[in-house]
């Protein structure tokens, strides 16, 4: 039971890193924080609900082009966001930023309750993922190991063009200096709005690879928003790397909290988050006097 609860947290956690890392590359380069990135996750989802039964049904190929087509859904509709409404509050107090990521996921909220309605939709699974691999005596379910897949291979992707590509080398410009990327001639709108809508495209991919997984509804959004956030406090806010580390961590965390202390699971999360901002807080000080 260990061991399955074991590859069901690797597979939230990485779940929990392609939300994330969406998350903290938006801040990194924008510095906003965005609330409204759990809606994104959502549509996620309901899309490739939408996608799926049109795209040859029960298939793997059928469900993983879903997918992509969901993910690339959200990251239009996250462009969209972020031109007509984010860029002109980028030097706006942090008040209003934070106004108008709340105001979209209230928006994004309405809009799928009435396209969708109220109630919980599940996504079939493609066939070939509903069965259970056999090591040893245990019976593991095959789609959290596919599910695990995936997500490495983005995050592969990710990391390939965010360190071996021009565009990877501009982004990690604008992160380290706006100021300096300025002067050097480095488009940041054109920076901005890349970032945003790739933040979006990752969020979408993990809505729509959770899908199958769980019930989709238009709750979602703060479900996963909440998670979403202590990996990136505890990984450090820009930190890709961090997010990673902290997004493994907490989904086994969360999975074998489950098992053994099922009402403090979320509990025992919060209070690891606690601990860190603490540890940083006295690193800053210099520790504690004497």
């Amino acid at each position: 039971m260990i061991w399955i609860q074991l590859v069901n947290g690797l597979m939230e956690g990485m779940m929990l890193f392609l939300i994330a890392s969406g998350l903290t590359l938006i801040f990194g380069v924008s510095r906003i924080v965005n609330f409204a990135h759990g809606s994104l996750y959502m549509l996620g989802a309901f899309f490739t609900y939408a996608l799926v039964p049109l795209i040859a049904p029960g298939t793997v190929a059928g469900f993983f082009a879903a997918v992509l087509l969901a993910g690339l859904g959200v990251a239009v509709i996250g462009l969209i966001f972020e031109v007509v409404a984010l860029r002109r509050v980028y030097d706006a107090p942090e008040l209003m930023q934070l106004i108008i990521t709340v105001a979209l996921v209230l928006i994004i909220r309405d809009v799928v309750r009435w396209i969708w309605g109220p109630n919980s939709l599940s996504v079939p699974m493609p066939d070939a993922f509903m069965g259970a691999l056999v090591i040893g005596e245990n019976y593991y379910p095959i789609f959290p190991f596919v599910i695990f897949g995936a997500g490495l291979t983005v995050m592969l992707v990710m990391v390939a063009v965010i360190r071996f590509t021009r565009a990877g080398i501009l982004l990690r410009a604008g992160t380290d200096d706006r100021g300096m990327a300025a002067l050097l001639g480095i488009n940041e709108k054109l920076i901005f709005s890349s970032v945003f809508a790739t933040g979006a495209l990752l969020a979408g991919i993990a809505g729509g690879l959770a899908a199958p997984y769980g019930d989709v509804n238009y709750l979602l959004d703060t479900t996963v928003i909440v998670t979403a956030f202590i990996v990136v406090v505890i990984g450090g806010l820009g930190n890709l790397y961090g997010a990673f580390a902290a997004a493994m961590f907490v989904g086994i965390t969360k999975a074998l909290g489950i098992l053994f202390f099922p009402r403090l699971s979320m509990v025992l999360i919060f209070l690891i988050m606690a601990a860190v901002l603490l540890a940083r807080s006295l690193g800053r000080q210099g520790g504690p006097s004497r």
